[in-house]
């Protein structure tokens, strides 16, 4: 790799984490729309909000407004919570939160992310081969939101290339949960490469955001 190619790259990831972490963890984005309320304590947990379909999935099915919120170690590699986060989308109503349609927007919504970044950073992905796999979880409301006790519960695993930090082959794993609030279609993703079974951080982290989580 040339040094005018390692200097654009080295650039590319100041600007996209940059641009990614703009809200403090408890701060509401903007007036307009649902707020979405995260208690993620101190270090407080940065993120983003965006209106879906995002600019990197025009494809995407849903409509609606997403925000998410990164562990701190989220582009480090060498951190235990590197690529850990908490993804929340506020959607349209009659949005498919049926499993094909989970299955089918999520794996869109990825697709979408690794292709536009890998190809910022002139690098090629071949996102077809990208597979992602969807269960409900034995209990319908498993570690469900105190305010959506009620919210069906799935696991879920994505085999894609994480683009930001190593732009390597990644297995991530999710808890998801759905519900219907009002009108609004919601989908709550805890997100993290590690196996939720078999280590308790980041996910002890995550499933506490997750249990105060409010939409409002």
């Amino acid at each position: 790799m040339s040094r005018k190619t390692q200097e654009r790259l080295s650039v590319l990831s100041i600007l996209l984490i940059a641009g990614l972490l703009p809200l403090a963890a408890n701060e509401p984005a903007g007036s307009e729309g649902p707020k979405f309320l995260f208690e993620t304590g101190s270090p407080p947990w940065r993120g983003e909000r965006i209106p879906l379909p995002p600019s990197f999935a025009r494809d995407l099915g849903w409509t609606g407004v997403e925000e998410i919120r990164f562990a701190p170690g989220m582009f480090q590699p060498t951190k235990p919570d590197f690529f850990s986060y908490i993804l929340v989308f506020a959607l349209e109503p009659g949005s498919d939160l049926s499993e094909k349609g989970l299955k089918q927007e999520l794996l869109t919504y990825y697709r979408g992310l690794s292709k536009s970044v890998m190809e910022s950073a002139e690098m090629e992905v071949d996102t077809e081969s990208f597979t992602i796999s969807l269960e409900k979880t034995d209990l319908a409301n498993a570690g469900a939101p105190d305010a959506a006790p009620k919210a069906r519960a799935w696991t879920a695993t994505l085999d894609w290339v994480e683009p930001f930090a190593t732009r390597k082959k990644q297995t991530l794993h999710f808890e998801l949960h759905t519900w219907v609030q009002g009108e609004t279609p919601v989908v709550l993703s805890c997100v993290s490469p590690l196996d939720p079974k078999a280590d308790a951080a980041p996910w002890e982290s995550l499933r506490a955001i997750r249990k105060t989580f409010r939409l409002e």
